[in-house]
């Protein structure tokens, strides 16, 4: 089976960025967060002006998904925990929902990876087959920057869809 990264599209340059994430959220929490670490919707103010471009997928500092991404993938994973996360702009008057997906983490990185060279990084990402077998949407538990990982039914969902912003990578598995 053919797994994806979900990444952020970066020919899309006017999106908004999110402002105060980290005192918003524990700065220790940040990248292991948990649906129960979050009681309330969170509210996030961004930088973004009448031209920026509300993607469907926002990959950080913490991964966000739109309200069709989020329909999109509780149609694969209903069980998925997602918390509310909203996207104020003040000046321009904007406001938009997004959702904080909490989606299972594992060790799935093959030998064969590459890594910079303080072996934080994967530069290269190969797939344990015997990990990631029957898994839709995961994170790659090894990496410190969220890396979420598709499957190609997945991908070919989001491929058929009008999504904006979201670029799929191919991952080798071995």
């Amino acid at each position: 089976m053919d797994y994806f990264l979900l990444k952020q599209d970066v020919r899309y340059t006017n999106v908004p960025a999110l402002l105060k994430v980290r005192e918003t959220i524990d700065p220790w929490k940040l990248y292991d967060l948990r649906p129960e670490d979050i009681v309330k919707p969170l509210m996030f103010h961004v930088k973004a002006d009448a031209e920026s471009i509300f993607i469907d997928y926002l990959a950080g500092p913490i991964p966000l998904f739109s309200d069709a991404l989020k329909r999109l993938v509780q149609a694969y994973m209903p069980e998925l925990p997602l918390k509310l996360t909203i996207l104020t702009q003040i000046e321009q008057k904007i406001q938009k929902n997004y959702y904080i997906p909490f989606i299972a983490q594992l060790k799935a990185v093959h030998p064969e990876s590459e890594w910079n060279v303080n072996q934080n990084v994967i530069r290269n990402l190969v797939l344990h087959a015997d990990a990631i077998r029957g898994h839709k949407i995961f994170r790659v538990q090894e990496s410190a920057a969220p890396l979420i990982v598709v499957r190609l039914d997945v991908a070919e969902s989001i491929l058929r869809r009008d999504f904006t912003g979201i670029s799929l990578e191919q991952v080798r598995v071995k």
